[in-house]
């Protein structure tokens, strides 16, 4: 009998391991740049953000000055994090832009999108539709990280299945 309860037990946490979402987070961040374009910049950006612990990847584009970052499951995101390395080459942050999962949320008659760790105020976008709430969603949009709650613009979104 007990041997017949820990095998539905293991049934049960791989049933709901399976059918559960993905970890909600911040997954990847596209970040345009003004002043990353020499290779001494991003050699040494690089070698900041991959001493972040929630950093995974780095890849940057001296063409389009550009960095794109992803993130170890679990981690939150950190804009202020990102602009102090960007701020000791001297390169300027113009936008980013995430790619995450998570859901929208009503709260004080407000619009949040939870991300794990993370809350943005939903900010309308002019030719997206709004995002359906308590509905795990994966997102496209761009951060305002300069306020408090920061903001969010959803670009595209699609539901999780």
């Amino acid at each position: 009998m007990l041997k017949l309860q820990n095998q539905f037990l293991l049934l049960s946490a791989l049933f709901l391991a399976v059918s559960s979402p993905a970890i909600a987070q911040v997954e990847r961040v596209a970040i345009r740049t003004a002043g990353i374009s020499c290779g001494t910049c991003a050699a040494v950006s690089e070698f900041y953000l991959r001493r972040l612990p929630s950093i995974d990847k780095v890849n940057i584009s001296l063409k389009n000055e550009a960095v794109m970052v992803s993130y170890k499951p679990g981690s939150a995101f950190q804009p202020k994090d990102l602009r102090e390395i960007f701020q000791k080459t001297d390169v300027t942050v113009t936008q980013m832009q995430i790619s995450a999962r998570g859901r929208v949320q009503e709260q004080t008659g407000k619009r949040f999108f939870i991300a794990g760790k993370d809350k943005f105020l939903l900010v309308s976008a002019a030719n997206t539709a709004p995002p359906p709430s308590d509905t795990p969603i994966s997102i496209e949009a761009v951060v305002n990280d300069r306020t408090n709650p920061m903001e969010l613009r959803i670009m595209t979104f699609k539901p999780i299945q």
